[in-house]
C-alpha cells in the first residue's frame, strides 16, 4: 500500500462520500435540465417528476448492467482503468471533495456511482409525489 493512500476504512468512507456527492450533483443537474424543458412546455413540476422517474429507471438499468462481473475469459481486458470524465472533474471541485477527494484509481467505478445516483433520482421522484403531492 502506498504511503499517500488512506487506511482501508478511511478509503471506504471517502469512496462513499465521493459517490454521494456525485449522486447529489447528478440529481441537481437532472432536475435543472428537466425543469428547463418541462416548465416552458406547461408541464411544470409534474413533468420534472416524470422525467426523474423515467431517467432514473433508465440509468438504473444501464448501471446495473455495467456492474455485472467480468467474465473469466475477459480478465486481461484493460477496461478497469478509471478515467476522469468532465462531469466527475466538475464534481471533484465541489466543497467536500476538494478536501477529501480521491485519486481516480481510488474512486468507485462510474457504474457504481451511477447506480447510487439512479437510486437517489428515483427517491427524489418518489418524494416529489408522496411527500409533496406532485401528481398528474
Amino acid at each position: 500500500m502506498a504511503a499517500d493512500r488512506p487506511h482501508p476504512e478511511a478509503l471506504r468512507l471517502r469512496q462513499a462520500l465521493d459517490a454521494l456527492v456525485y449522486a447529489v450533483a447528478f440529481v441537481a443537474v437532472l432536475v435543472a435540465i428537466a425543469a428547463i424543458v418541462s416548465v416552458p412546455l406547461g408541464w411544470g413540476l409534474v413533468g420534472v417528476k416524470f422525467a426523474l422517474f423515467f431517467v432514473g429507471f433508465f440509468v438504473f438499468g444501464i448501471s446495473a448492467f455495467q456492474l455485472r462481473p467480468t467474465p473469466p475469459w475477459k480478465d486481461d481486458d484493460p477496461a478497469d482503468e478509471r478515467e476522469e470524465t468532465r462531469f466527475q472533474a466538475a464534481v471533484q471541485r465541489l466543497p467536500p471533495l476538494g478536501r477529501y477527494g480521491l485519486a481516480p484509481d481510488d474512486r468507485l467505478p462510474a457504474s457504481a456511482k451511477l447506480f447510487v445516483a439512479s437510486v437517489l433520482v428515483l427517491v427524489t421522484s418518489f418524494v416529489m409525489e408522496a411527500g409533496f403531492g406532485i401528481a398528474a
